[in-house]
C-alpha cells in the first residue's frame, strides 16, 4: 500500500480515507497505523538518512506516554512504519528488524551506560519563551544522532537553548513535535551537523542559530515558522531553502556565505531582502522576486560571483548601497523603462535590460 500510493502521505485526509477504505475489517491495526502517522513518523523518515533504535523508540516513548498505547502495540507499530516504509519503500538504512504483532520488542528502552533512560540523560533549564522548559545539554556518549524529547516528566520542552550545542560534534539533530525554538547560536559550529529535522511545532530560529554548519546541505522548515533570526543558516553548506509563506520577518545576512546556494525564490509574504542576504554566495545563479517586493537591502547580492541576471519588478523603490557589487562580470539588471531599478542601474553604472 505504501508503495503504490506514496504520494497520498502528503495528504493527510487522503492518506487517512485510504487506509481505512483498504482495510476495512481491520479497525484496530488502521487506529494504530494513523496514531503513529499523525505524529508525523512519515515525514521524519522521509527526513533521516538512518533508522536506528534511537529514532525509533522515540515514537514508541510518545505513543505510550501520550496516547497510553501498550508497548507491545506501539514497538510494532512503530516496526511497521521503519521497515516497511523507511526501508523497503524509501530505502533507508535501517537497523530495525520487524515482528509478528506481540512478538517483540523489536525496539529496545533507550539506556545509557550508567542505566538512565534516554530522556535522562537531558539537561533542562527554564525557557524564556513561555510556560516550559529549554534543552541546555545532552550528556548521553551516543550522540551522533540526538533525539530532542518534548517532555521532562510532565513539563514541556519547547525550546533548544542559547548556545546549548554549539561546536558539538552531533551529526544528525531530531526535534521532536511540541518544541517551537532554536535559540541564539544553539548548534553553531556544528561542523558535522548534515541533518536536521524540524516539527511543524517550530515558530522561530534564533539568530546564528547554524551559522558554521558547513555540512549541513538542506534543511526542511515547516509550514508554520514565523521568524528566522540575523545569520541563521550563515556559511552553511545549503543548496537552495525553500522560505514558507509563514515566515513574516528575517534577520539580516541569513544565508551569508553560502557558498553551495545555487538558487533562491523570496516568498510573496516578504516584501524586503534583508541586509546581506546573499552576501559572498558566490555560486548563487537563480532568484526569483514577487511583484510586490518594496525594497532590497545593501550587499543584498554583494559577491555573487554567479549570478548574471536578475528581474526587479516595477513594486521595488528602494535598493540599498553596493545591493549587487562583485556579481558576475555581464550581470544585468531586467526592469521596466521608467522604473526605481532603471534609476538605480543608471546611477550605479550597472548594465540593464528594458522587458
Amino acid at each position: 500500500m505504501l508503495r503504490k500510493h506514496e504520494e497520498s502521505l502528503n495528504d493527510k485526509k487522503r492518506f487517512t480515507a485510504l487506509v481505512k477504505d483498504l482495510f476495512p475489517d481491520q479497525a484496530k491495526n488502521v487506529n494504530l497505523l494513523l496514531m503513529a502517522y499523525n505524529m508525523g513518523i512519515a515525514q521524519d523518515i522521509q527526513n533521516t538518512s538512518r533508522i536506528n533504535n534511537t529514532f525509533a523508540f522515540r515514537y514508541v516513548k510518545q505513543l505510550m506516554d501520550d496516547f497510553g498505547m501498550s508497548r507491545v502495540n506501539a514497538d510494532w507499530i512503530v516496526s511497521v512504519w521503519c521497515v516497511c516504509y523507511g526501508n523497503k519503500v524509501l530505502g533507508r538504512t535501517c537497523e530495525i528488524t520487524l515482528q509478528k504483532q506481540g512478538g517483540g520488542p523489536a525496539i529496545q528502552d533507550e539506556k545509557s551506560s550508567s542505566g538512565k533512560s534516554y530522556g535522562d540523560l537531558f539537561t533542562y533549564k527554564k525557557s524564556l519563551q513561555g510556560s516550559g522548559l529549554a534543552v541546555a545539554r545532552f550528556s548521553g556518549s551516543k550522540n551522533t544522532t540526538i533525539i530532542f524529547q518534548n517532555k521532562s516528566g510532565n513539563t514541556p520542552v519547547i525550546e533548544i537553548a542559547e548556545g546549548s550545542f554549539k561546536n558539538n560534534k552531533t551529526e544528525e539533530a531530531i526535534l521532536t513535535e511540541g518544541i517551537g525554538y532554536i535559540g541564539k547560536g544553539a548548534f553553531a559550529d556544528c561542523d558535522c551537523l548534515h541533518q536536521v529535522v524540524l516539527p511543524m511545532s517550530m515558530k522561530e530560529i534564533g539568530d546564528s542559530a547554524f551559522e558554521n554548519c558547513s555540512s549541513l546541505k538542506s534543511v526542511s522548515l515547516p509550514m508554520m515558522v514565523e521568524r528566522i533570526g540575523e545569520n541563521a543558516f550563515k556559511r552553511t553548506g545549503l543548496k537552495t531553502l525553500k522560505i514558507p509563506k509563514s515566515v513574516y520577518w528575517i534577520g539580516d545576512g541569513v544565508l551569508s556565505g553560502c557558498s553551495e546556494l545555487e538558487q533562491i525564490a523570496i516568498p510573496e509574504n516578504m516584501d524586503t531582502v534583508p541586509k546581506r542576504m546573499f552576501e559572498e554566495c558566490t555560486a548563487l545563479k537563480k532568484v526569483v522576486l514577487h511583484e510586490n517586493l518594496h525594497s532590497i537591502g545593501e550587499r543584498a547580492f554583494f559577491g555573487c560571483g554567479s549570478l548574471d541576471f536578475i528581474i526587479i519588478p516595477d513594486s521595488v523603490k528602494s535598493i540599498g548601497q553596493d545591493a549587487f557589487s562583485n556579481t558576475d562580470k555581464q550581470f544585468i539588471i531586467q526592469c521596466s523603462f521608467g522604473s526605481y531599478a532603471e534609476e538605480y542601474a543608471r546611477k550605479n553604472k550597472i548594465k540593464y535590460q528594458l522587458v
